[in-house]
């Protein structure tokens, strides 16, 4: 039996190998362009693109990693208050042995970290709503498999702390998402309690998260109470009313695995630009599957030209990439990025005509720039 003074020794010698885990991170250039953006709250349907942050002049893609304070926020309810000593995991449904487990529990088990990019749903092309950071906890597939999966369960559903009178939102109902068995037992879905090294922060879902590595970010459950296994597709308000394609036709269909995709760092919208030779930056992914290529393009009507890959491409994270423009002369420009994965698949030039929704905006990002000569 541990006695009390036990499982603080305990925690402070896994924090401690943690840090210097991380510190060996960070020396080894996994750390630092940071992808810059405004807490906002994201309702359903984020048809409203202002609502979407955007990303600072001085960013570069010479690292992978979002800081905290920079990572973007995507929101349907307020923050909630969760004391750490008093909240607890309960693992139930289709299980043979419920779980509930301390915050304690979770820090004293055998973890993992691992860089993940999370993109929200509804962020707009070439727009602020994704980031990168390196997320600590336990795999979600080894605390299922302790308790005890049974033969007929299907969905695994994530049940938020979160919850509020939003208009448009049955009053009393908290954030939840389920996702397919197959994907929870995946190695790459964690449950999370830090980031970037550090303890979660509140708006990011301390004390606990799940992190669903390639899926967008509304899967991402922040401030997990529960995790419910079932026997049959989960039908709550976030994952029925929210988050699904619609086609013309009335067709819908779950939003899921994020889509290939890229942005800009630099230039940002109306800079000046004053030099012969412009180094342009920014990030791609391609969620489950691997960054093939990047190509940037001067002008509509303009050739593609491919853009330098800054690292060597993996699954669930963004890669940056850069281009060195030679600009012919003074004069306005439009630059554009787009991105294919190794499946071939390449951003669309237009949104399908036939799509009534706002989620998987996928198409090239587009950036206006002035050059006034050096």
């Amino acid at each position: 039996m541990k006695r009390p003074g036990d499982v603080g020794k305990n925690l402070s010698q896994r924090v401690g190998r943690r840090e210097f885990l991380w510190k060996a991170l960070v020396s080894g250039g996994l750390a630092s362009s940071y992808l810059r953006g405004q807490a906002v709250v994201h309702s359903p349907n984020p048809a409203s693109s202002s609502s979407i942050p955007t990303p600072a002049s001085s960013e570069t893609a010479k690292g992978l990693v979002t800081a905290n304070v920079d990572f973007f926020i995507r929101n349907h309810f307020a923050t909630p208050k969760i004391n750490a000593d008093a909240w607890s995991l309960e693992i139930n449904g289709m299980v043979s042995k419920p779980v509930k487990l301390s915050y304690s529990d979770l820090l004293l088990m055998s973890s993992v970290r691992s860089p993940v990019t999370i993109e929200c749903a509804g962020n707009r092309s070439g727009g602020g709503g994704v980031s990168t950071a390196a997320w600590s906890g336990v795999r979600l597939g080894e605390l299922l498999k302790q308790a005890g999966l049974r033969p007929e369960a299907a969905t695994v559903v994530f049940h938020g702390a979160d919850s509020g009178d939003v208009e448009g939102i049955p009053g009393g109902t908290h954030f939840a998402r389920g996702i397919p068995l197959e994907k929870a037992l995946d190695p790459a879905t964690l449950l999370a309690y830090e980031m970037n090294g550090e303890p979660l922060p509140a708006e990011h879902g301390f004390p606990l998260r799940a992190v669903v590595a390639g899926w967008y970010g509304m899967d991402s459950v922040k401030w997990l109470t529960r995790v419910e296994l079932l026997d049959r597709p989960f039908t709550g308000y976030f994952q029925q009313e929210a988050y699904v394609s619609v086609k013309g036709n009335g067709e819908r269909l779950p939003i899921t695995r994020m889509r290939v995709n890229s942005r800009f760092f630099r230039p940002s919208a109306g800079e000046e630009v004053r030099v012969k030779t412009y180094r342009v930056e920014g990030s791609a992914w391609a969620g489950e599957r691997k960054v093939a290529k990047v190509e940037v393009r001067v002008n509509p009507g303009g050739s593609w030209q491919p853009a330098t890959l800054g690292a060597s491409p993996v699954v669930m994270v963004w890669t940056p990439w850069s281009y060195e423009w030679q600009i012919p002369g003074p004069g306005h420009y439009m630059l554009e990025v787009r991105a294919t994965d190794e499946d071939g698949n390449t951003q669309p030039d237009v949104r399908d005509p036939d799509r009534r929704d706002y989620y998987e905006l996928n198409t090239p990002a587009r950036v206006s720039v002035v050059s006034v000569g050096p």
